[in-house]
């Protein structure tokens, strides 16, 4: 995926997301967004208990065209 579809996709966030930035665009709450970030398969960066989501990564993980099937009622 090249750099510029990764600046034309949700233009309005920033380069490196949040566990709240990924419940809104997925229209989770919060908890939820929180389990699919830890348990989804995607790339993140844990500072302390701060999840941080690098957009790219995110971009890739959710276009990626595999199925998912993740429980998060857990």
């Amino acid at each position: 995926m090249s750099n510029n579809i990764c600046y034309e996709i949700f233009p309005e966030y920033p380069e490196v997301l949040n566990a709240r930035m990924i419940a809104e665009i997925l229209d989770l709450g919060y908890a939820k967004a929180l389990k699919l970030i830890k348990y989804g398969g995607m790339n993140y960066i844990r500072i302390g208990n701060v999840y941080r989501i690098p957009k790219r990564n995110f971009i890739e993980w959710l276009y990626s065209g595999k199925s998912k099937i993740i429980n998060l009622d857990d």
